[in-house]
């Protein structure tokens, strides 16, 4: 049997169409989820380690009812 050696290439395009697929999968037709990072206190003295990822997942509405609520997650600095 041959086991086959992914490259860190097809590792980063396998992860990044997954991440995609969750991504659209939260998304409402109109408005996409998203992932963000970014320094929640920029300006301060603690600036740059206070970075945090933040998921922003849109509502979703029918009939001019929600569905579901926009929702916002904070991951932190990473996730394990």
């Amino acid at each position: 049997m041959t086991t086959t050696i992914q490259t860190s290439a097809e590792v980063e395009q396998a992860f990044r169409a997954d991440l995609a697929a969750l991504l659209a999968k939260y998304s409402n037709g109109r408005d996409r989820a998203e992932i963000e990072a970014e320094d929640h206190f920029s300006g301060y003295a603690e600036c740059g380690e206070d970075v945090r990822i933040t998921v922003s997942i849109p509502a979703i509405y029918q009939d001019g009812e929600p569905v579901r609520p926009y929702t916002e997650i904070d991951l932190g600095r990473f996730i394990r």
